[in-house]
């Protein structure tokens, strides 16, 4: 490892698909909303794949464009999904869903992980959605952060360098001093250009690294990471 861990003092976290399995808690909330509004279940797949879809190309529209909130997308998204399935489900399950699409589960190994790297470092939660479901995400999952920042306190969504900046402004720290971690490659790319060192957290379905690709620290999970740097 030729990362200098005692340069270290802030840890940033990616949230939704390196902290969270925003997939997998997005498909287990459709298909119980299917099952509840009496639809056919073996259209969840197909649902919580199209809303995804949908939502990662609005948050590109957002990006290169005018900010929307986070929880705007995610509605449009889903009524976008459900429409393309033909499934009907009521505005009170419609509402319901939408909410629990924005707090995720954990990963099993998110929560040990993230306390482990509490008792050394700084840890804060750096993401694209909003502060009151990150607020949520923290609670439900018993996450330990130093601080819980979202990309709507700039009006801008990562890979945007506004949001990468303001967490450093916000913990007063230099980018060397900062390791930012994350299983999207594009968000730990935006990072290392803002001069921190990145960490890969490898979570199935969140982005494989391209060939041209170098990390400062590799890991299959949060604690793994957490063995590497204590």
């Amino acid at each position: 490892m030729s990362l200098d861990v005692s340069r270290l003092s802030v840890l940033i976290f990616d949230v939704l698909g390196t902290v969270v399995d925003e997939r997998g808690s997005i498909r287990a909330a459709v298909q119980d909303a299917l099952g509840e509004a009496g639809e056919p279940e073996e259209r969840g797949d197909a649902l919580a794949n199209a809303w995804l879809t949908r939502l990662d190309e609005l948050l590109s529209e957002a990006a290169g464009g005018e900010y929307r909130p986070m929880d705007e997308l995610n509605r449009e998204a889903l009524e976008h999904a459900v429409k393309a399935a033909d499934v009907s489900l009521g505005e009170d399950a419609l509402a319901a869903l939408a909410a629990e699409g924005l707090r995720p589960k954990p990963w099993p190994d998110a929560a040990p992980g993230v306390g482990a790297l509490a008792d050394r470092f700084n840890v804060v939660a750096l993401s694209n959605t909003t502060m009151l479901a990150l607020a949520e995400i923290t609670r439900r999952g018993g996450l330990r952060w130093a601080f819980a920042l979202s990309s709507e306190l700039v009006g801008a969504y990562k890979p945007d360098p506004s949001v990468y900046r303001k967490a450093l402004e916000l913990m007063r720290v230099e980018p060397g001093q900062a390791l930012m971690v994350a299983s999207h490659p594009w968000d730990l790319r935006a990072a290392a250009e803002q001069g921190m060192a990145t960490a890969y957290i490898a979570r199935e379905g969140e982005g494989e690294p391209a060939e041209e690709d170098e990390f400062d620290l590799q890991a299959a999970t949060i604690a793994e990471l957490a063995a590497q740097l204590l």
